[in-house]
This record gives C-alpha cells, structure tokens and sequence, in this order.
C-alpha cells in the first residue's frame, strides 16, 4: 500500500529535509499516525517492497517508511541534517557510505559480527552489505547487427568503426550528480587502461548523461540510446525480463561488483526497529526475496564464477577519491572527456 501524490506533497512541506529531493514515499504495516521505522534508500521500491512487506507481515505492530532519493542526496541529508527522521540508510554509493561511518554519522549495528555473512561484506560494527550487485552494460538488440563488445577494448573499436551509428546513441551517469555513477567511473579508472580512452570516444559521440539506471534502461528500450554502460546489474536482469530488446552484458575484461550496503546514521529514533530490520534482510528468507526480484544474495557463490569479476571492496581505500582536490580533478577530466 502507497500514499497518494496529495500526501507525498503534504510530507515534503512538513518533512523539511535539507535540500533533500524525495522520489517516492510508500509506508507498510500497521495504521499508525507515525512510523515505526524511517527508512531513506537509493534501491527502487518496486525492487524492495516485496521485502518490506513480508517484514510487517512478521512484524505485525511496525510501520515503515521507505523514501526513495538519489545516492548524492542521501548522502548529503544525513551528514548535513542533525534532525534528520531516518533511521536506516541504504545506498548503493559504497563510497558515500563509508564516509559517513568514517566521519562518525553511523552507529553500530547490533550482533553484526555474529551474523552468517561474509567477512567482506561489512566494515567495522557500521557498515553491513546485504546485496552484490554486478555492474553491466545493456544493448538494444534492435540496433546492434554488429558483434556484441565483451570487453572495454572491444566496445572502444566498435565506436570508433560506427561513429554515425552512435551519435547521441550512448548513455550513461551523470557522474557530477550520481554518488553511484562517480563510484562506477573512479572504480573503471583503478582497474582500465583503457578507460580516459573509451570516455573520450563516448564524449567525441556526444554521450548522454543521466541520474540513474532507470532513465538509462528507458532510453535502450525505447531505442532511443543503443548502449548504456555502467549500470546495476539486478536492474538490468529484471528489466531483461520483461523487454527482450535489452540484451545484459558482463564486461569479461573485467567486471565490477558492488555492495549494496545499510548503516544506521547516528540521529536514528528508532534504531531497535532498525536492527530487527536488518538482521530479517540478512535472514535466509530475506536473502531469498532479494534473489528473486534479481539482487543477488551475499552468499551467491555463482557470480563470482562469471567472467573476471572485481569486487569493489568495503574498506576505507573508498574514500581516496573522495578526497576534494582528487575528486574534482576527477571530474575535470571526466567532464573535458564527455563534454568536448
């Protein structure tokens, strides 16, 4: 069950996040004047209300909120609002994430060492991931009579060989307004000599640049862009599904692979709630709802037999390119290479 648009408007006068822009609002649960427990998330809530709703249906006296918003904005509501409602945040932006806990806006999560996971996929007692998440590139099967890249290089000739085949056929972040899409991007630059070349020929072919993975699997379906590169990966498959003109592929160069990830941010009202959430996201049944809606589970040992897979690791080697003066020569090359 979802709000109406007239309550969406009533929550964003009377929430008074800072500078925060909400995408959706939904509540589950209980009929409570307030919730229970305050969720703020980057992941689409038509991925994770399965989830949501088997957690009240076991949870009969909790509500929950879940708000929906970028992974920048996410970012910036919890380290700038000292009254912030939320009492989970959960974001694909790995980086963003660990800053936060590294800066001292996240507290421990309860029994979080003596959870059934991986070592790997959590930081501290602060940072847990629940989720791995392949990051692909999606082709209109439509409009590529050609071979299909399975590698950087390849996607690199492919481009230069059709230069009037795709102008203003590619799509991809925005990597000056995406957390995720800027985690993507630096994470291509440690691993791909190739990577300042292929942002070069995208930017000569005057690439497209989005906020997120849903306007990019729009545009490929709708033919409007051919190829979309760097995207989530369960996203992706799940929209494969239903639009057999995307054709999902894995990078056999390399291919990376995040963590969705949660913290508990330090002004949680409700951080009992918020435990109890996470160690039933972290259950077998949870993992199990995650896998079928297309996120893999922590504990999926398949996917690290698929091609050469690099997994983006949850360790404070995050934050180097989140240094300012880093970072924002960062995005002057990245910008002088995509917009020439």
């Amino acid at each position: 069950m979802y709000f109406s648009s007239i309550f969406l408007l009533i929550f964003l006068i009377t929430f008074k996040a800072n500078s925060l822009v909400i995408e959706t609002i939904n509540e589950y649960g209980a009929k409570k004047k307030y919730p229970d427990l305050n969720i703020l998330s980057s992941t689409d809530v038509e991925v994770f209300e399965p989830l949501i709703k088997m957690f009240v249906k076991n949870n009969k006296q909790i509500r929950v909120r879940y708000v929906t918003a970028s992974t920048s904005d996410i970012y910036k509501e919890i380290k700038n609002s000292n009254k912030s409602n939320f009492d989970l945040v959960i974001s694909s932006a790995m980086d963003l994430q660990m800053k936060l806990a590294n800066d001292g806006f996240a507290i421990d999560i309860e029994n979080i060492k003596k959870s059934p996971i991986p070592e790997w996929s959590m930081w501290r007692k602060q940072i847990v991931g629940f989720s791995i998440e392949p990051i692909v590139t999606v082709i209109s099967k439509a409009d590529f009579n050609i071979k299909i890249p399975k590698t950087r290089r390849d996607l690199i000739s492919i481009l230069r060989n059709n230069p009037k085949k795709f102008y203003k056929k590619i799509i991809t972040y925005d990597i000056n307004k995406s957390g995720a899409g800027f985690l993507f991007a630096s994470q291509d630059e440690r691993q791909s000599e190739s990577f300042w070349r292929l942002a070069e020929v995208m930017g000569s072919l005057k690439t497209r640049v989005v906020c997120c993975s849903s306007k990019m699997l729009d545009a490929v379906n709708s033919r409007e862009s051919y190829i979309a590169y760097n995207i989530i990966g369960s996203y992706a498959e799940q929209r494969a599904r239903k639009h057999k003109n995307l054709i999902v592929v894995y990078p056999y160069d390399y291919t990376l692979l995040l963590l969705r990830s949660a913290i508990i941010p330090k002004n949680s009202k409700n951080y009992a709630n918020a435990n109890i959430f996470l160690k039933f996201l972290l259950s077998k049944p949870g993992q199990r709802i995650l896998e079928q809606k297309g996120m893999l589970s922590i504990k999926n040992k398949k996917i690290f037999k698929k091609g050469n897979i690099k997994l983006i690791r949850l360790d404070t080697g995050l934050l180097v390119y989140l240094d300012k003066l880093k970072r924002e020569r960062f995005l002057s090359e990245w910008n002088e290479a995509l917009f020439q």
